[in-house]
C-alpha cells in the first residue's frame, strides 16, 4: 500500500525566496526516483513555509531517496535555509 509523506520546511525569514527555488529545483528529481507516485508542494509566504505532500509506493522507497539525497549533501544544502528541522509525517494512503 501506498504511504504520504508530508515534509514542513519552514524557511528563515530572508530564505523563503531560496527556499522556493530549491524546491523548485529539486522537485522534479524528486518525482523521477523510484517509488515515487505524486509529488506536489505548496508555500505560504506570510508564514514562509512549503509544504511538500509526497505519495510513495512504500515507505522504503521513500527512505532510499532521503538517503540518497543525504549522501549528495542536498539534506545540508536545504537545512541551512531553516529555521527549524523540518518536520515529517508519515500516513497510509487510503483513497
Amino acid at each position: 500500500m501506498s504511504v504520504v509523506v508530508l515534509l514542513t520546511a519552514k524557511a528563515k525569514d530572508d530564505q523563503y525566496e531560496n527556499l522556493l527555488a530549491t524546491m523548485k529545483a529539486i522537485l522534479p528529481e524528486t518525482a523521477a526516483r523510484d517509488g515515487a507516485e505524486l509529488i506536489r508542494a505548496a508555500g505560504d509566504a506570510e508564514k514562509k513555509t512549503v509544504i511538500v505532500y509526497e505519495v510513495w509506493d512504500k515507505i522504503e522507497s521513500q527512505q532510499s531517496y532521503i538517503a540518497w539525497r543525504a549522501e549528495r549533501g542536498d539534506l545540508d544544502k536545504l537545512g541551512a535555509l531553516l529555521r527549524e528541522p523540518p518536520s515529517l509525517e508519515t500516513l497510509e494512503d487510503v483513497v
